[in-house]
C-alpha cells in the first residue's frame, strides 16, 4: 500500500509541474534572467530597436507616449523605475525630460545623435536602422548576426512603404505642391515630394506678424494645406489655413502604437484625404 501511494504521489508531482510549464508565459527553454531590457526615450528608437533584436531575447520599452511633446512631458515615478530595471537606456541627445530621469550609474546609457535628421523620414530611419545595428552589435556581439539579419528584411520593408506611400503621392497630382509646414514636419514633406515654402516653430513662438507674413506667401503660391505636428501644437497652423480658406492637417511626428510603417501610412491618408476635400 505505501509503495502504491508513493508510485501515485510521483505522479501527480510530474502532472503538475507539467500544467505549471504549460500555463508559464514564459516561452520553453528561455530564462527570465537572459531577457535583456531596453528603455528608449520614444517610440522612434525603440520601434526600431524591437524590429532590429529577437523578441525572445529582448524587451523595449519607450518613456515618451507617442502624442506627447518631449519638450513638455512630465517624468513619472514608473518611467524613473523603468530605467533603474534597465540593461540599457537609449535615448536622442536633447530630450529634457532623459535628464530628469536620474537612471543611475549601474545603467549603460547609449545617447544618438540625429545629425539634424528627422528619423520619421525613410531615408533618414533607414540611416538611423544602420546606426542602431552597428551600436547593438558592439552592446550585444553575441547576436550580432540576428541583429544584421533583421536589418536588411525590415530596410527593404521600410524601402517597399517608402515607394508605396510616394508613388500615391504622385498618382495624387501632389509632387512639387507647395504647401507650409511646422517646421519639425519639413523633412518628412520634402521626401515625400512637397515644396515647404513657409515654416514655423512652437505656437508658443508664432507672432501675429509671422501668420500675416506666412498667409503672404501661402496666398502668393497657392499652397495646398498647412500642415501642424501634432506633439509640438496640433492647432498652431490653423489661425494661416483659415485666413487662406485651405485645409489643415495635422500629422504626428513619432509613430503610434502600430509601428512606424503604419503611421506612415496613416500620414500619407490624412494628406490625402484633406487633398481630396480642396
Amino acid at each position: 500500500m505505501r509503495i502504491r501511494t508513493t508510485f501515485f504521489l510521483a505522479v501527480a508531482a510530474m502532472a503538475l509541474t507539467a500544467l505549471l510549464a504549460a500555463c508559464s508565459d514564459t516561452p520553453e527553454g528561455l530564462n527570465p534572467k537572459n531577457v535583456r531590457v531596453i528603455v528608449t526615450s520614444d517610440t522612434i528608437l525603440s520601434g526600431m530597436i524591437a524590429s532590429l533584436t529577437p523578441s525572445h531575447r529582448y524587451r523595449v520599452a519607450a518613456v515618451l507616449p507617442p502624442g506627447q511633446c518631449p519638450g513638455h512631458y512630465d517624468v513619472k515615478l514608473s518611467d524613473i523605475e523603468k530605467m533603474k530595471k534597465a540593461d540599457l537606456v537609449v535615448s536622442f541627445k536633447g530630450m529634457p525630460f532623459m535628464d530628469k530621469t536620474g537612471s543611475g550609474a549601474a545603467v549603460r546609457r547609449l545617447f544618438l545623435d540625429t545629425e539634424g535628421r528627422n528619423w520619421m523620414a525613410p531615408d533618414s530611419y533607414v540611416h538611423g536602422l544602420n546606426l542602431l545595428a552597428d551600436r547593438l552589435s558592439e552592446y550585444y556581439p553575441e547576436d550580432r548576426n540576428a541583429i544584421m539579419s533583421r536589418k536588411k528584411a525590415v530596410i527593404e520593408e521600410v524601402r517597399a512603404c517608402a515607394d508605396s506611400v510616394t508613388r500615391r503621392i504622385g498618382q495624387a497630382g501632389l509632387t512639387g505642391a507647395p504647401i507650409i509646414s511646422s517646421s519639425m514636419l519639413k523633412e518628412p514633406l520634402e521626401w515625400l515630394g512637397f515644396r515647404v515654402v513657409g515654416e514655423y516653430g512652437r505656437p508658443e513662438a508664432i507672432s501675429a506678424r509671422q501668420i500675416v507674413r506666412l498667409s503672404k506667401i501661402g496666398r502668393e503660391n497657392r499652397i495646398v494645406f498647412v500642415a501642424d505636428n501634432l506633439q509640438s501644437g496640433p492647432d498652431a497652423g490653423e489661425g494661416i489655413a483659415d485666413s487662406l480658406g485651405t485645409p489643415h492637417v495635422v500629422l504626428t511626428n513619432f509613430p503610434s502604437e502600430r509601428g512606424y510603417l503604419a503611421t506612415l501610412e496613416e500620414n500619407v491618408d490624412t494628406i490625402l484625404a484633406a487633398a481630396m476635400w480642396k
